[in-house]
């Protein structure tokens, strides 16, 4: 929150190597290591104990009331509640940006938080739509509802291959990239393009995204600036009020996610 942004735009479990092959948006990109190697860890270290009155949270991850992350800002804008594809489980891009065009023109002098689901899945695209998997959190425990097993035990377990499960993991991040430019072309101000955490395919036997596990497949994120003039002048407000705990939808949408808790 201290660095220098006005849109800071999360691509959820967006590994740095991936999103420089996939990438066409145009700026200045460079690798960092995040806070942590889960949506939790990244949400707690950046944001507990903290407000931002100056700063418009726009989420399709639930994750964020999970974490009451929402009574922080000035406002929270929690996608999964109106925007929920039921079939795919997810919140699409499209949906996060045209919500967040709107909240653009609405608050014009916050910074904003636009934090996308994908590439994390559910996988979107046609390949990762043919591969039948239940949920599992980086830092949660399996809810199996769909009698299946998660994408990565059946990974780990040579259920399915590396390849398919890559390629289904690219492209939702080749799904997400043109949703991105979109906004970017739609939103003036200083934006940047990161990733709360990455993913490793089997790296020292390890599958998806736990927490605390500081590999550099799961810390490595990207960090690209892009300047459309001008810059807002962002100016604080107050912090409004959000219903706390989770609600019964949410823990469903949880679910969908791969988080699930007891």
């Amino acid at each position: 929150m201290e660095k220098d942004w006005d849109n800071l735009i999360i691509l959820d479990a967006c590994r740095y190597d991936l999103f420089k092959q996939v990438n066409t948006i145009e700026g200045e990109l460079r690798s960092v290591i995040s806070s942590d190697s889960s949506t939790s860890g990244f949400l707690q270290y950046n944001f507990s104990d903290n407000e931002f009155p100056d700063t418009v949270y726009i989420s399709a991850n639930p994750q964020v009331q999970r974490h009451e992350v929402g009574e922080q800002f000035h406002d929270c804008i929690r996608l999964w509640e109106g925007s929920w594809d039921n079939e795919l489980h997810t919140v699409l891009p499209d949906d996060v940006t045209e919500r967040a065009l709107r909240a653009h023109k609405q608050y014009p002098q916050k910074r904003l938080i636009i934090h996308y689901v994908q590439p994390h899945y559910p996988f979107i695209g046609e390949t990762g739509q043919q591969i039948e998997h239940g949920t599992l959190t980086g830092d949660g425990v399996i809810k199996n509802e769909r009698e299946v097993e998660s994408v990565w035990d059946q990974l780990e377990k040579g259920i399915v291959e590396q390849e398919t499960v890559w390629k289904a993991y690219r492209e939702n991040l080749e799904l997400v990239i043109p949703e991105v430019k979109k906004l970017l072309n739609g939103m003036n101000g200083k934006s940047v393009i990161t990733s709360d955490h990455g993913n490793t395919f089997g790296r020292f036997g390890i599958y998806g995204h736990p927490g605390g596990t500081f590999l550099k497949s799961l810390v490595t994120v990207p960090w690209l600036e892009k300047e459309k003039e001008p810059r807002r002048e962002i100016e604080t407000g107050e912090i409004r009020p959000n219903d706390n705990g989770i609600e019964s939808d949410v823990s469903d949408r949880l679910a969908d996610l791969g988080y699930v808790y007891d």
